[in-house]
């Protein structure tokens, strides 16, 4: 068993130690009381979190019920849309609603492609309303970067805007565009904005998408 304290367990995963202890009061973490403090099973912890991922059809009407949209109930029935609800509370529950989240659209959401612009493109690329931004560079997300553009785009003007801004595919990006095989909602839906900040790996990505999750009703 691979046990690691509450303030440990918060320091890995951005969130506070309270609400790791608060979790572990209520049976959300896999955890034990050691000489009066809680002790988390990381491990068994992280199996629970690395769960099934979901269908392309059920991480599609979670994201849509995240983004407060009434229509998330259309074609489901009664069974999948009890279930969508269940999980809707178990991220409101998990003390790390980022990472559990991240586990079920892993394989339901593709990655964002990753370019790289001039400099001095950058700003007219942002401005393109060809484009909406999301994750990092949405106002939402608190963590807009001037460097850095992150945006949603249809794929029929894909080819235009790498062509007209000689965007050229790189291993250390400044644009990273998540590409759509319809139009794009502006602004972007919010369930979308906390499924792009919870593919990055970074705390600050994780800590802004479990903000946003803490809002939901």
């Amino acid at each position: 068993m691979a046990e690691m304290s509450a303030a440990e367990y918060a320091d890995d995963h951005g969130i506070s130690a309270r609400r790791v202890q608060a979790a572990a009061a209520a049976g959300s973490l896999p955890a034990r009381k050691l000489a009066g403090r809680w002790v988390i099973d990381s491990a068994a912890a992280h199996h629970d979190r690395a769960g099934r991922p979901l269908s392309i059809r059920s991480a599609h009407a979670l994201l849509t019920r995240l983004s407060g949209d009434g229509r998330w109930r259309e074609s489901l029935s009664a069974s999948e849309a009890a279930r969508v609800s269940a999980r809707l509370g178990r991220l409101q529950a998990d003390p790390d609603p980022a990472s559990l989240l991240a586990s079920w659209i892993r394989s339901a959401r593709s990655a964002p492609m990753p370019y790289r612009v001039a400099a001095a493109d950058l700003e007219d690329l942002r401005a393109d309303r060809r484009l909406v931004a999301g994750g990092i560079s949405d106002p939402r997300s608190g963590m807009s970067d001037a460097e850095e553009l992150e945006a949603h785009v249809p794929a029929d003007v894909l080819d235009s805007v790498v062509h007209e801004y000689l965007l050229v595919r790189s291993e250390q990006p400044n644009v990273l565009l998540h590409v759509h095989d319809g139009p794009v909602g502006r602004p972007l839906p919010l369930g979308d904005l906390i499924a792009d900040l919870v593919q990055h790996q970074g705390p600050r990505e994780r800590a802004a998408a479990a903000q946003l999750l803490g809002g939901i009703a």
